[in-house]
């Protein structure tokens, strides 16, 4: 009578099959890696657009009458964040300010005209970030490459 455990001899013939059933699911597991890490880096990037803009406009509302200002806080802004990335490009600003009525009845881009307001005259400065986002590698059915842009407007006394 033989007292070698039955489970002996099946392992003899599974050796193998843990490191086949790993060459399968391996790649999957890397496209998966590689498709959280390009999502990953595509939302840092559109929040870093969305900070630039609030940038620019921070400065904007305290300086409504200097979009050159505004730009340059808001490409600062987005600089530190992209200087590092050698793969995004079209990082630009624009920033724009006009004269409305408190009630926003009324409004002038660039304060050109006079407005007749019941209530006070007031600032607002509008500031728009773009960057173009390419992904890692090419996924079907998902564009290389997109636009991200975020627009902020601000009330400023």
């Amino acid at each position: 009578m033989d007292r070698r455990p039955m489970s002996r001899g099946l392992a003899r013939h599974e050796k193998g099959s843990a490191l086949i059933e790993l060459a399968l699911i391996l790649p999957l597991l890397l496209v998966l890696f590689m498709g959280a890490v390009d999502l990953g880096r595509a939302f840092y990037y559109s929040n870093t657009v969305v900070r630039a803009a609030e940038a620019g406009a921070l400065y904007g509302s305290e300086n409504p009458t200097d979009p050159t200002g505004m730009i340059d806080a808001s490409d600062e802004a987005m600089g530190t964040a992209f200087n590092s990335a050698p793969d995004m490009s079209g990082v630009n600003s624009t920033a724009g300010y006009g004269c409305e009525c408190n009630s926003g009845s009324a409004q002038s881009a660039g304060c050109t005209s006079t407005l007749s307001c019941s209530t006070n005259e007031v600032y607002y400065v509008t500031v728009t970030a773009n960057a173009t986002y390419k992904t890692l590698i090419p996924w079907p059915g998902i564009p290389s490459s997109y636009n991200m842009s975020s627009t902020v407007t601000m009330r400023g006394e």
